[in-house]
């Protein structure tokens, strides 16, 4: 396709690329001067002048001069000249957040050998690696991977051509995952990897950090699935685009194709298989990764913080607050490392709860103030032109923490309810911060509940945590109290970041270990 294209040459456009494939002229070869094409001798000339300089720089697999002059949507068509020096390209991660999580994994497949870069093991050697390349080619890689790595890596110099097949597949009307995109291709996976999924991935690794070596190699076997699709994916769309642009007597011309309709099961094929067995057999060696790693913060580290204090820690409560009073809220009371939690409905209960504990601070999971200009939560209220988010939820948003903002419908009645109790609380004399265990848990490390409240509950003992939670059966209310209360923790000791503003308040989240 690349020596069908006009379009990198200056002055030439779509329409005037479109002319000249009208005139029966497919390649750079049929171009001539005197082709009788409705276009002005000046451009004409300079299409003629570049054409060498084109063949001149594909001979010598110069990928910059095209990518410099190709619209970014149009770099696909670089990728049969190139197809020799591309990576395919896909990372797991701790999380969904660049800013807070980190990379574990990251999977390159350059069409004959799978390569596997492990946190803990070789992750670093992924920089040298990928310089060798002219062309990386993911999905969601722009929103997704292209951010983590950047985060990762410091010196980090990419191939300068990325196609992310999630935009090129879109404009051939196909969306949705990876793994939809798939089966709407007839892409299918091994049924060991076929319900495993991103959040499945992050959980995979936790175990493997936990000692479950099968773990590793279930992740790297999605991973491998993943990168080796794109390569049927980007050869079938590189196909369908190619056919809807061209005319169809271009295919007489030699330039390469592969059959549309193609379809692969990944990883059966006998090629495959050793594919992947020679990358696990290099990846195994970080076998005992799990026994090296340190989490960058725990408990103990929390309360050698407290200086004085820690004979004798202060009590914090965490409280998950639901929108309705019919429905139980989760409380933890946690002092030092150890927790009880519970369940309360009425305000009264929570008010008379925090009488008997008498902590000496209180963290409220739920938006405890408005925007700057509200001053109140109603859609038909005036003040409703002011908008319906704070500014630590944008924060957040940014860093791809996933937030609901304060004011969409779903959430009025919990900010409601929260800054009412906030207000009976203070009047009585406590010390009240807002938490938000989602974004407290991504930024730890430890699993959501909405992934696994398994995994959740042993992140919190992994954290150093103990009490009746520990075997207990307790709800995930309960299991977002205690992450509430561990936020309230990190107040104490000044190892937290406030976001926000005066106006509206500070949401409290743990400081970081990236920052």
């Amino acid at each position: 396709m690349l020596r069908n294209t006009f379009l990198h040459i200056p002055g030439v456009g779509s329409n005037t690329e479109r002319k000249i494939w009208e005139g029966n002229i497919f390649t750079w070869s049929n171009f001539t001067k005197s082709n009788g094409l409705e276009i002005r001798p000046k451009t004409v000339q300079k299409i003629s002048d570049h054409i060498t300089l084109s063949e001149n720089a594909l001979r010598r697999k110069e990928v910059r001069f095209f990518s410099k002059a190709l619209p970014k949507s149009e770099w696909w068509r670089l990728y049969p000249e190139f197809k020799n020096s591309t990576a395919f390209l896909d990372i797991e991660t701790t999380g969904l957040s660049f800013y807070y999580n980190n990379v574990t994994l990251i999977g390159l497949f350059d069409g004959k050998e799978f390569k596997v870069y492990v946190r803990g093991q070789n992750l670093p050697d992924f920089e040298d690696e990928i310089e060798k390349y002219s062309l990386i080619v993911t999905y969601n890689g722009i929103l997704f991977d292209l951010p983590f790595l950047n985060s990762e890596f410091d010196h980090l110099s990419l191939p300068p051509v990325h196609i992310d097949l999630r935009f090129l597949l879109k404009r051939l009307g196909y969306t949705g995952g990876l793994k939809s995109i798939e089966k709407q291709f007839g892409i299918s996976r091994e049924d060991e990897v076929n319900n495993v999924d991103g959040f499945g991935a992050t959980i995979l690794w936790h175990r493997y950090t936990h000692g479950d070596c099968s773990a590793l190699e279930l992740l790297l076997k999605y991973n491998f699935s993943d990168v080796t699709n794109l390569k049927v994916l980007m050869e079938l769309g590189y196909s369908m685009m190619e056919e809807r642009l061209l005319p169809t007597k271009q295919s007489h011309h030699n330039h390469a194709r592969w059959p549309s309709g193609q379809t692969t099961c990944v990883p059966t094929t006998e090629a495959n298989k050793k594919l992947f067995a020679a990358a696990w057999r290099e990846a195994y060696s970080a076998r005992n990764y799990h026994e090296t790693l340190k989490p960058s913060i725990d408990m103990n580290m929390l309360l050698a913080r407290l200086d004085g204090r820690r004979a004798d820690p202060p009590k914090v409560v965490g409280i998950d607050l639901r929108a309705s009073d019919a429905r139980k809220s989760g409380v933890a009371l946690m002092k030092g490392e150890l927790v009880e939690t519970g369940l309360t409905e009425k305000d009264d209960e929570i008010l008379d709860l925090m009488l008997k504990w008498k902590p000496s601070l209180i963290s409220i999971d739920s938006p405890l103030s408005l925007p700057k200009g509200r001053d109140c939560v109603s859609d038909t209220c005036e003040c409703r032109k002011f908008g319906i988010t704070r500014e630590c939820e944008r924060i957040l948003r940014s860093r791809g923490i996933n937030v609901f903002w304060c004011l969409i419908q779903s959430m009025q009645g919990l900010t409601d309810r929260g800054m009412k109790l906030t207000r009976e609380l203070r009047g009585l004399g406590f010390n009240i911060i807002e938490s938000y265990p989602g974004a407290a848990q991504d930024i730890l490390g430890i699993t959501r509940k909405k992934i696994s409240t398994t995994e959740l509950k042993q992140g919190l003992i992994d954290f150093g945590l103990s009490g009746e939670f520990e075997d207990a059966k307790i709800t995930h209310d309960e299991l977002d109290a205690i992450t509430s209360a561990l936020v309230g923790y990190f107040y104490l000791t000044d190892w937290y970041e406030a976001l926000g503003n005066e106006d509206e308040g500070y949401l409290i989240v743990p400081k970081s270990s990236k920052l």
